[in-house]
């Protein structure tokens, strides 16, 4: 072992790192935001995001690979390891007959922890608002980003529940719990809204499983 090696400290803050990490992000999207509110997209450039952070260039690419992708922020972060890893864990309780119970369930856990990670609040909500209304192609971009994220949860209910990646069930899950979602999204980005985005994710959920569960016929052994 080399002498460097020897002498080298453990890194004993790795939490530390990674709140600066996350700090550092929420500052360049805060950044982004509050510039195209008040400038217009084309009124400002990378540089002068990273001057007002405080960021080399570099760094605003370590992050983002544009300035539309720093404005919609959060909705293109990773899952969070340990949400992630207790949603897969979930499949291991499913029925032979078909998915885990609790995958709905399971699935708003994810998503709110996605929401948890970044900070949704009312006032970063807001800030993105701000944008888009002075920039209306950037909601495009932000549907496309759920577009995308949809099929992600796709893969992770298809690896949880032991099926295909491509298997309809599991696209069928992620669309209906993408619809959950995008609905929830959508009331809570409203000026008069004052509920949490996980209390208005798991009202939709609610709705949705009364809907289902009193307008489906009975079953055979039931009737």
């Amino acid at each position: 072992m080399s002498e460097s090696a020897k002498n080298a400290v453990p890194d004993t803050h790795p939490g530390l790192r990674e709140r600066k990490r996350e700090a550092t992000r929420s500052a360049i999207t805060a950044t982004a935001r509050l510039f195209t509110a008040n400038r217009g997209l084309n009124g400002f450039t990378v540089e002068q995001v990273c001057e007002e952070v405080g960021i080399s260039r570099r760094t605003f690419f370590n992050y983002f690979p544009s300035k539309e992708d720093a404005i919609i922020g959060y909705l293109l972060d990773d899952f969070p390891p340990a949400a992630m890893a207790a949603f897969l864990a979930g499949g291991a309780r499913r029925s032979p007959s078909g998915v885990s119970a609790s995958l709905l369930h399971d699935l708003v856990e994810l998503a709110c922890a996605v929401a948890d990670q970044v900070q949704l609040t009312r006032e970063n909500a807001g800030d993105l608002m701000a944008a888009m209304r002075v920039e209306p192609q950037l909601m495009l971009k932000m549907m496309g980003s759920v577009d995308a994220r949809e099929k992600e949860f796709a893969g992770l209910i298809a690896q949880r529940e032991g099926l295909p990646s491509d298997d309809p069930l599991a696209q069928l899950a992620a669309a209906l719990f993408g619809a959950l979602s995008r609905r929830a999204g959508a009331a809570f980005f409203t000026e008069s809204n004052t509920r949490t985005y996980r209390e208005l994710l798991t009202g939709h959920l609610a709705q949705a499983q009364g809907v289902f569960i009193h307008s489906l016929p009975p079953s055979e052994g039931t009737r």
